[in-house]
């Protein structure tokens, strides 16, 4: 099952000095929701502290408890580096891969690599109740009301599924076979998966595999040369580089990291 693994609170020792990150796993939300997570700082930030985001594919409800605002936010290529500074209390909703357009039938390529406010969305919700709690059971118990009044038995979770068995098994996708698998050309392809996903087969193969090798490596213990294979690196040189864009170490250093 597809879970992205966010690099900056497990590994970034700065991040964990001065941020509290947690993701809560909510069993009557998980067909369409990662997750629910908090991020809070621990003190009054008197310096700007890097929250570096990798694209997972997923697009989030953001609630800024410090601004009293709500957005939709979704990133796709590249990683994130969000400064974060004085008072940080957020929590969010990470919403799965194909999720966003299933319950809301927009396209998710109208938020990817963008932040919109939630009622240029949402016309039929108000969701500022949440801004009168200050316990995180509370908040959580608020947003898990408004996703389960979103989420009926009717809602389609044909794409949420794909994006899972991609994730399974990236050494034998292609674009050329997903088509194929799928029953559509290569453009029809496309156009679906910016439609449910907001990025190209392309991409969405790149992300998938990126995660999955970080899990592979860190939560598996997996040996590198055994990750390239499973994952569908042609060579090891080609691996580093795509961990090292990411990341912005190598999966040696990130394995060292994580150790510690």
């Amino acid at each position: 099952m597809y879970y992205p693994k966010q690099i900056p609170y497990l590994l970034d020792k700065e991040f964990n000095e001065n941020i509290k990150y947690t993701e809560h796993n909510i069993q009557e939300i998980e067909e369409y929701c990662m997750c629910i997570w908090e991020m809070k700082s621990k003190r009054i930030l008197d310096k700007f502290v890097s929250n570096n985001i990798l694209p997972d594919a997923c697009i989030d409800i953001v609630i800024d408890f410090t601004k009293n605002a709500i957005c939709f936010a979704g990133f796709s290529k590249e990683t994130e580096d969000f400064k974060l500074n004085e008072k940080i209390d957020y929590m969010g909703v990470r919403l799965k891969p194909g999720a966003f357009y299933a319950i809301f039938n927009i396209e998710a390529s109208k938020i990817m690599d963008n932040m919109i406010p939630f009622e240029k969305i949402e016309k039929e919700y108000k969701l500022d109740r949440i801004f009168e709690f200050v316990d995180s059971s509370e908040r959580i118990e608020c947003l898990k009301e408004y996703l389960l009044e979103k989420i009926d038995n009717k809602l389609k979770k044909e794409f949420i599924m794909i994006a899972n068995k991609l994730y399974e098994n990236p050494s034998e996708q292609s674009v050329i076979n997903i088509s194929r698998k799928l029953g559509y050309n290569i453009r029809q392809l496309s156009r679906i998966f910016k439609r449910n996903y907001g990025i190209s087969p392309k991409v969405l193969l790149n992300i998938l595999r990126l995660h999955l090798c970080l899990t592979l490596l860190l939560d598996e213990n997996m040996k590198l040369a055994d990750v390239l294979v499973q994952c569908g690196f042609y060579d090891q040189s080609h691996f580093i580089k795509e961990i090292k864009r990411y990341t912005g170490i190598s999966p040696l250093k990130l394995i060292e990291q994580y150790k510690i």
